[in-house]
């Protein structure tokens, strides 16, 4: 059986699974990366791991890479703040040099959306949209099967759309982007800023349960903690306006939550649907279907190998 070799390239690690069409995974790998990662050393790492699968399987028949960051149709890597060495760098171009073989190269968060495609959530949906809650505000589009990638290569940003003018300051620089009000990073930030016993309550909780802030807040609700379901209300509005934004937009009535704090967020379906539904024009939230991720960690490496398999 043929199969594709994908790659998840990230901060910490590159990722790395084999694949076949039908979306099973025959093999897992995984390198360390860190802020010191450049061309060259992500070029062994995945050498070394093309050896690794190759020892037990058929070579791959082509390779896909997705790159946490802002990544161009020109293959460039114009920003990530967890891969400086490689920002600004043609990262197609020097990974074919360092690898000696042809392959594709695709932002993270694309290839995570793509990915869940196959035998994933997406499955069998032509149109969708992939939201990952974690850190930041990750998102990908599939379009008639195939991921938008814009004129540049920069489309479906969902983190960074204004959903309050003026509002929160957001790590990009601008004020009142979503990622700004939903995502682990804003909720250590406006936790941070109330303080008082929330927050008190909150910093025991991730000291103990090695938890993030915004998973604690979740579990300090489901304690009967008063002060949390408020935060936890005004987090859920503003990402349902920013989904509503997405449908109202897009067209696209298929909305996949993953990420960390995904799971708590589908926990309160009810209140995430009233969110959408307050701004959702011209349809009823009954008409827009939100599913969780099924190929979790699995999602970016599947995406990138999916992008190297040869249209059918």
């Amino acid at each position: 059986m043929t199969r594709w070799a994908g790659f998840d390239v990230g901060g910490q690690a590159v990722k790395a699974v084999l694949a076949d069409r039908n979306g099973q995974v025959h093999a897992h790998g995984r390198r360390p990366t860190g802020l010191d990662c450049d061309a060259d050393r992500l070029g062994t790492a995945i050498n070394e791991l093309l050896d690794e699968f190759s020892a037990v399987h058929p070579v791959a028949q082509g390779i896909g890479v997705g790159i946490a960051g802002v990544m161009g149709v020109d293959g460039i890597l114009h920003g990530s703040p967890n891969l400086p060495k490689l920002v600004g760098t043609c990262v197609r171009e020097d990974l074919v040099r360092s690898v000696g073989r042809p392959l594709t190269v695709d932002n993270d968060a694309s290839c995570a959306a793509f990915g869940e495609g196959l035998g994933g959530a997406g499955s069998g949906v032509d149109d969708y949209v992939l939201v990952t809650l974690g850190s930041g505000v990750g998102s990908g589009l599939v379009i008639g099967g195939r991921v938008y990638h814009g004129a540049t290569g920069y489309g479906c940003e969902l983190g960074h759309t204004i959903i309050e003018r003026n509002g929160r300051l957001c790590g990009c620089g601008n004020r009142g982007c979503l990622e700004a009000y939903v995502s682990e990073s804003a909720t250590r930030s406006i936790i941070k800023e109330r303080g008082g016993a929330l927050a008190n309550a909150v910093a025991r909780s991730v000291e103990e349960d090695a938890a993030g802030h915004t998973e604690a807040l979740f579990a300090l609700a489901d304690r009967g903690d008063a002060e949390a379901p408020t935060l936890i209300a005004e987090m859920i509005e503003a990402l349902g306006c920013g989904l509503a934004s997405a449908v109202n937009l897009l067209d696209v009535t298929t909305v996949i939550l993953g990420g960390g704090i995904a799971p708590g967020v589908l926990a309160r379906r009810t209140q995430l649907e009233e969110a959408i539904a307050a701004s959702l024009f011209a349809r009823p939230i009954g008409e827009i279907t939100l599913l969780a991720t099924v190929r979790g960690s699995d999602a970016g490496a599947l995406g990138a190998a999916r992008l190297a398999m040869p249209s059918e």
